[in-house]
């Protein structure tokens, strides 16, 4: 797990952050407190402090490391992928192993970020928005090469919209594997992407 930009990250605070992402995933963050926390990992609530400064440091951290986690996971898969839907089928592939690979941090992301502070909230949206470029840059270079015609902002908030909704249906030990679920998800968009006539 990495560390808060800025924080020094120690076996501690990694314990309290898959605690806290547990807890969080399980019942929200509202629900959540520093009490129960501190209860899981057997210390009084006061000592908590030594690691974090305030609950929402403790949700910041969690949704930093999803985020720096889709982009790397999304940098690897894509690269020296030059064809356009290879791309994009290798952005899915990485989405849907990432949510198989830390389901609850990521429901925590994609549940809990509007919790965070203005601040906060603008540098996760700075985050996704430059992981949602990767998606757009696919489908403009398909739109370049005459294999797409869509708009590449609608086309990849469609693409992600239903990635994103994986979590609640997808079946990380059913008969499918992430990257055999990602290909058929992206051949029934694709449809509506494929240059017509």
């Amino acid at each position: 797990m990495r560390s808060e930009r800025g924080q020094r990250d120690t076996p501690r605070r990694r314990d309290l952050i898959e605690i806290a992402t547990d807890l969080i995933s399980e019942i929200g963050y509202e629900q959540t407190t520093v009490r129960m926390i501190a209860d899981r990992m057997g210390i009084k609530s006061g000592s908590l402090y030594s690691h974090i400064s305030s609950k929402e440091d403790v949700l910041y951290k969690i949704i930093l490391d999803v985020a720096d986690d889709f982009l790397e996971r999304a940098d690897r898969a894509t690269e020296g992928v030059h064809d356009p839907e290879e791309r994009l089928r290798a952005l899915c592939r990485s989405h849907l192993e990432m949510i198989r690979d830390r389901r609850p941090a990521v429901r925590v992301y994609f549940d809990e970020w509007r919790k965070l502070g203005d601040a906060n909230q603008a540098e996760v949206i700075r985050l996704r928005e430059r992981y949602e470029d990767g998606f757009r840059l696919a489908i403009a270079d398909g739109i370049e090469t005459k294999a797409f015609d869509a708009d590449p902002q609608l086309g990849a908030r469609v693409l992600l919209s239903t990635l994103n909704w994986a979590p609640s249906w997808y079946v990380a030990d059913g008969k499918l594997s992430p990257r055999e679920v990602a290909d058929q998800l992206l051949e029934v968009i694709l449809r509506g992407l494929y240059t017509r006539g």
